[in-house]
């Protein structure tokens, strides 16, 4: 776990609705867009099958409407620095 959550700079009309850190070193966030009510979220996700704790994230886009598109899930985004940037970048282009 890490001893300071590390600051994270989002874009402009995003705020942050949540933003915890796990103890096994994963993040469970949620950004929002303050205009149109899109949210990315960042939750944990365990990409095998036996018991244990989650090895690496999920990043999600959610339509105010009509649905959730996946942005990257798994090993491509292992890792809390991988999975923020992740959805830095889905912010930025849902940005335009």
């Amino acid at each position: 776990m890490r001893d300071e959550e590390p600051e994270v700079k989002i874009p402009e009309g995003w705020s942050i609705s949540k933003r915890e850190f796990t103890g096994h070193g994963k993040l469970v966030a949620e950004y929002g867009n303050k205009t149109t009510g899109e949210k990315i979220r960042v939750t944990p996700v365990r990409t095998y099958s036996l018991p244990g704790f989650a090895n690496a994230h999920r990043v999600v886009y959610v339509y105010p409407d009509d649905g959730v598109e996946e942005i990257a899930v798994g090993m491509e985004v292992e890792h809390i620095e991988d999975a923020e940037q992740a959805a830095l970048e889905a912010m930025e282009r849902f940005s335009r």
